[in-house]
């Protein structure tokens, strides 16, 4: 079955994209992926659950999964290995997603130099805006005087079209190792 994974949380805040929005791009994926019987799950730690469930409920549980706190970091590395896409953050799922080679679209707040600090791979799509006050170099989303305009200025529909272009272009082969960049 393909899958495609999204990781909604970080390590911060800051750079979280707002959780309406993933709630959104999640029926947009399931309306325009054209995979009648693939699967979209939602991953993070157990303390997220709660959270993401909020995302998640909307959505038939055969289609869209809140994994969080569910799986062993093996199974959760092996569940990016095998994805048609990733989407996170900028965020460690999302810059290990780049690095097996995975489609990966990483959202990426303006908390950070995107140049020096996003995601690397050759299937990897970063979205951000880049705006008067970043970076910002704050490191909590409450800090941000500005609401966060960085994250919520990036539609669900932006997203989910680098996704369905994404999953379209890629050359991942399920499960692969990532080629050697040498």
């Amino acid at each position: 079955m393909n899958t495609i994974v999204i990781a909604p949380y970080s390590n911060s805040s800051i750079r979280d994209w707002p959780a309406a929005h993933f709630t959104t791009l999640i029926g947009l994926l399931l309306d325009g992926w054209n995979d009648p019987d693939g699967l979209i799950r939602v991953t993070g730690t157990a303390g997220q659950r709660l959270r993401t469930n909020a995302i998640v409920r909307p959505y038939p549980s055969g289609r869209v999964q809140n994994d969080c706190g569910r799986l062993e970091w093996v199974d959760l590395v092996q569940e990016l290995r095998n994805a048609v896409c990733v989407i996170g953050n900028n965020s460690g799922i999302a810059h290990l997603a780049g690095s097996f080679g995975v489609p990966t679209v990483c959202i990426f707040g303006g908390s950070h130099q995107r140049r020096e600090w996003r995601p690397l791979g050759f299937q990897v799509t970063v979205l951000s805006r880049e705006i008067g006050c970043s970076p910002c170099h704050l490191d909590h989303g409450a800090r941000c005087p500005n609401g966060l305009a960085c994250l919520w200025d990036i539609s669900p529909e932006e997203v989910a079209h680098a996704v369905l272009k994404a999953i379209a272009g890629s050359t991942h082969t399920i499960g692969a190792a990532a080629p050697d960049p040498a």
